[in-house]
């Protein structure tokens, strides 16, 4: 997935405080907006780093194949965008 449609999305996420579900090659995991202190696109990888302290997450951006913006449900329609890579 490109740099700039990462970076597009994470700050869709952050800009509608919403929580950042992330797919690679081997997992899925959910960055949820309330345990997320910072996440930023660097070097190659999305790092995601945790409120506590306790954990940093790393994906590399060539492994990242889908990244879904999950809004809370406040309206009946659906409250998630995703973006998927092509190919």
């Amino acid at each position: 997935m490109e740099k700039k449609l990462i970076e597009k999305i994470i700050k869709e996420a952050i800009d509608t405080e919403s929580s950042l579900g992330v797919s690679d090659r081997r997992d899925t995991f959910t960055v949820e907006k309330e345990d997320v202190e910072k996440i930023e696109v660097s070097d190659g990888h999305l790092k995601a780093v945790m409120q506590d302290g306790k954990a940093t997450v790393y994906v590399e951006l060539d492994k990242v194949y889908k990244l879904v913006v999950e809004q809370e449900k406040t309206k009946k329609s659906g409250g998630r965008t995703g973006f998927g890579a092509a190919g």
